[in-house]
């Protein structure tokens, strides 16, 4: 049913057929509204909680023909497009979700989260 219609259907109850869907409706949206929580979340989401998702964090990137790359020894220095200090990306499962700066955790590389991406 188009979103046009259901707002007919909701403003004008004089429609017999269309009254009955509104009518059914209503009940499942109030249901819903009673099992959240005040940021209309789901309140029992722990059974997600254990679901693993891949992190990843994007440094920087760069555009290299075959033949530079088949150049490439160890010990080369690929540079990126990115400043040293500019913020890199962090990503859960493919979606951008936060800006951090990389930072050094017990002899690893670690990334200080400075900015999470809100949902547009």
């Amino acid at each position: 049913m188009a979103e046009e219609e259901i707002q007919e259907t909701t403003a004008s109850p004089e429609a017999s057929e269309d009254t009955a869907e509104a009518v059914v409706a209503a009940p499942v949206e109030s249901a819903v509204a009673e099992e959240t929580g005040t940021g209309g979340q789901p309140q029992n989401l722990e059974f997600l909680l254990d679901v693993p998702v891949k992190l990843t964090v994007e440094l920087g990137s760069c555009k290299m023909t075959m033949q530079e790359l088949l150049d490439l020894n160890i010990g080369a220095v690929v540079q990126l497009d990115q400043p040293a200090n500019a913020n890199v990306e962090v990503f859960v499962n493919h979606k951008l979700v936060a800006r951090g700066e990389v930072v050094v955790a017990e002899d690893n590389f670690g990334i200080r989260i400075k900015e999470i991406i809100a949902k547009s």
